[in-house]
């Protein structure tokens, strides 16, 4: 039996929430999620969170998770491949939460590289270990968020593979991992039902949404608990309101929240970018000022700026072009549609990626340091379109490939050349005859001056090569030659004692 029953935690914990903002690295921050709820968002995720970062560093911790009493229900997501990481985390905020969740949804690079994210979705048993650990050792519910397969069945057998682990809610993307940038393409709701109705626990539907009829239609075929809505929310917040505010007056009102909530601003820059995006599309130069500014003060000033160039195209009647009756005006907050591929594109794409690969294939294998580059870039070509950009970063690896390999010849030729002179080297020295240094050139016995002084010492000798001379050999011979000296006049002595006796 799980440990938390989900529809009861869904009903009396988080008020049977259907509207719920989605987890956003850098977007769903605090002053986000205060505004988002006061335009009918019921259920708020924070930004995903690294685990072992947050574990380890008090900073990071502190800029990524804050909170306040209206901020509720909230539930905070790690990513994370280590059960006891995952778990250590989720116990430092668990107090501060409702809920813990786990992403196994993020599609994007720096996932592969961490090994968290939609690539763990392959490996089911880790799976099962960090949401297992979790479920046992927290007090709070545990969550979780990821991606399907192609296949419908086996994103079934994943959704029940997750479920027995005791989490209390799945929240689907309709969308596989690979379906992310140019090739997001649509979310599929018939994956989503099909979880629906063979899991026992509350899901919610995350895809597909642009307005607030998408969220109702959504809970109509996916019969999910709830919607879960990401890009969207960034360009309209009020989208659970069904409403499209004035863009300045949303952003207005986003600045005052910052300034009772502080929060980076990468994250400010973020919003404002998009909220303006249809905006800074006619008022160019505004967009450019906006990207300097660095104070929260310059920045209501800035939208206060394009509040009156807004009123000012109105007066001039600039936006009487006419439009489909679906389209909105430009200054009202609305949702981003990206462009459908078409042949052309894909024939581009495939333009693109010949280039690139002519550029970082040719020649001798790469080194390693390199490949890890040249990998990335490759990974990148299904999501950028921009044709200028992904020929410019292949000239950048083809130019660090090209000296990397330049590197190596100077090594392997230093190297040959090293070989090659120790192979000829003539020794320009004889060596001494008590050790590896080279002898005295003028020494009598073939030494070098510190074994040619210990020679001295011991045998007494002198060493004219080396100018060294034996003072206690100098010092016996002026003994001896006292003793002579003392010996003669002894003798004169006795002969002349002899000769007075006569």
């Amino acid at each position: 039996m799980p440990k938390h029953d989900g529809f009861k935690f869904w009903r009396e914990k988080l008020n049977e929430s259907r509207f719920i903002v989605a987890p956003m690295v850098e977007q769903s921050e605090l002053p986000w999620r205060v505004l988002s709820r006061k335009y009918s968002a019921q259920l708020c995720y924070t930004p995903m969170m690294h685990a072992g970062v947050f574990c380890r560093d008090p900073t990071y911790r502190t800029e990524n998770f804050s909170t306040c009493p209206e901020d509720r229900p909230l539930i905070a997501q790690f990513c994370s491949d280590d059960p006891e990481l995952f778990t250590k985390a989720a116990q430092m905020i668990q107090d501060q939460c409702d809920a813990i969740d786990i992403n196994l949804g993020c599609p994007q690079n720096i996932a592969r590289r961490g090994h968290y994210g939609a690539f763990l979705q392959d490996e089911w048993e880790l799976i099962h270990q960090i949401l297992s650990h979790a479920v046992e050792n927290l007090r709070v519910p545990v969550t979780a968020k990821i991606r399907v397969f192609e296949d419908i069945g086996k994103t079934v057998e994943y959704a029940k593979m997750i479920e027995s682990t005791g989490i209390a809610i799945l929240t689907v993307h309709g969308r596989t991992r690979e379906q992310k940038g140019a090739n997001t393409g649509l979310a599929s709701w018939e994956h989503i039902k099909a979880v629906k109705k063979a899991v026992k626990i509350p899901v919610f539907a995350n895809g597909n949404i642009l307005n607030f009829n998408d969220v109702l239609e959504c809970l109509k075929q996916t019969e999910c608990e709830g919607v879960m809505v990401a890009e969207t929310n960034l360009f309209n917040p009020a989208i659970f309101s069904g409403l499209n505010p004035n863009t300045y007056d949303i952003a207005y009102e986003y600045m005052l929240y910052v300034e009772k909530y502080p929060c980076n601003y990468a994250c400010i820059r973020g919003h404002l970018f998009k909220i303006f995006q249809k905006v800074f599309e006619r008022h160019k130069d505004l967009r450019e000022k906006m990207g300097k500014l660095k104070s929260i003060e310059s920045i209501k000033e800035c939208i206060l700026e394009i509040k009156e160039a807004i009123l000012k195209d109105n007066e001039e009647k600039i936006n009487d072009e006419p439009k489909n009756n679906s389209e909105l005006d430009y200054w009202l907050c609305q949702s981003h549609l990206r462009p459908i591929q078409g042949a052309k594109l894909d024939q581009e794409r495939e333009e693109i990626k010949k280039l690139v690969d002519e550029k970082i294939s040719s020649g001798p294998v790469s080194p390693s340091t390199l490949k890890r580059h040249i990998e990335e870039l490759n990974s990148t070509l299904n999501e950028e379109t921009n044709k200028e950009s992904i020929l410019k970063c292949a000239n950048i690896i083809e130019r660090k490939k090209r000296k990397l390999e330049r590197n190596e010849r100077k090594i392997k030729y230093f190297k040959e050349l090293e070989e090659r002179n120790h192979s000829n080297l003539k020794e320009k020295y004889a060596s001494c005859g008590g050790c590896k240094n080279p002898k005295g050139t003028g020494c009598e016995y073939g030494l070098c001056r510190k074994c040619c002084k210990d020679k001295i010492f011991t045998e007494m000798i002198d060493c004219k090569g080396h100018g060294l001379k034996c003072k206690n050999k100098n010092k016996q011979n002026n003994e001896k030659d006292d003793k002579n000296d003392l010996g003669q006049n002894s003798n004169i002595l006795e002969n002349n004692f002899n000769n007075i006796l006569a």
